[in-house]
């Protein structure tokens, strides 16, 4: 008898083979050649179809844009859709009594095209035309009336010149043009004038800067001095001024320096010179001393 027996083994399992993945790249399928050929042709169909197509259209959109401007253009220039028919005024401005002579200018506008009328530059025409007027507005309302405003300078100062004998009186506006002739109005300033020029209606009689500066004159004198300006004598060639006060002098400025400049002189030599009781014939504040306080003056 043996001790130990002898294990029995089992059936040996054959041996499973060990799966390895196959890695090779695999090629992709061509389509066929003549899959290719038919999508190709197509594609050159549908371009040509599409340039066709954009051939037809360009020129269709061409007319129609042409005729879009065509209508519109008659509408808006040519056509009785913007004529201008009525031409009306701001009463409280243009006065029609004399037929006002930019009332009769803008008639002749009757029957233009509001859109290729211009205003702006008729404007300036007649501004210059007419420089008697601050202002000269022509408005459009459509779709066939003008509307004019105007705006006068206010009158200023009464105008005494005397040509070879003849005297003759203006009212002149605050820019220095001659409003009305051969009448006055007495409570407006005077002022006299020495000119080599004939003054006219419409037209300039003196420069605004200078008779800026004589109602500046006028103004602070009466102000600063407390005495009354009686009328004032303008030297055209020597370009000064002279003020006639109510005391019967006349006081000399230089319309190339300031008023104040000038006033202030006169100012500071009061305590010297008694302006109120002494007798003078004038005061000359024209020449400047190193000083800037010389006052020059002649007793009457």
């Amino acid at each position: 008898m043996t001790l130990f027996k002898k294990k029995k083994l089992g059936k040996t399992l054959s041996t499973i083979p060990r799966y390895r993945p196959n890695l090779e790249v695999r090629k992709q399928r061509q389509p066929a050649k003549n899959f290719r050929q038919n999508t190709e042709k197509k594609l050159l169909r549908l371009r040509s179809t599409s340039k066709k197509t954009k051939k037809i259209i360009r020129p269709l959109i061409l007319i129609g844009i042409g005729l879009i401007i065509y209508f519109a253009g008659n509408f808006l220039f040519i056509s009785d859709s913007f004529k201008i028919t009525k031409i009306e005024y701001n009463k409280d401005t243009v006065s029609v009594e004399d037929e006002n002579p930019i009332l009769n200018y803008l008639e002749n506008f009757e029957g233009e095209n509001m859109f290729l009328t211009d205003t702006d530059t008729e404007e300036l025409y007649l501004q210059e035309t007419y420089p008697e007027y601050k202002t000269i507005e022509i408005k459009k309302s459509f779709p066939h009336t003008l509307t004019l405003e105007l705006e006068l300078y206010e009158i200023a100062a009464n105008l005494i010149t005397e040509t070879e004998g003849i005297t003759r009186k203006f009212i002149i506006s605050e820019n220095g043009i001659a409003t009305q002739a051969d009448t006055e109005d007495p409570s407006l300033p005077y002022i006299y004038i020495e000119t080599g020029s004939i003054i006219m209606v419409g037209r300039i009689a003196i420069e605004k800067e200078v008779l800026d500066f004589i109602m500046e004159a006028i103004t602070d004198f009466e102000n600063k001095f407390g005495m009354r300006i009686l009328d004032v004598t303008y030297y055209e060639t020597a370009r000064e001024v002279h003020l006639h006060t109510e005391r019967y002098f006349d006081v000399w400025l230089d319309t190339q320096l300031s008023v104040d400049e000038q006033f202030n002189k006169l100012k500071q030599a009061l305590p010297k010179l008694n302006i109120y009781e002494d007798d003078l014939r004038y005061i000359d504040l024209r020449i400047s001393g190193q000083s800037g306080d010389k006052v020059i003056y002649m007793p009457g």
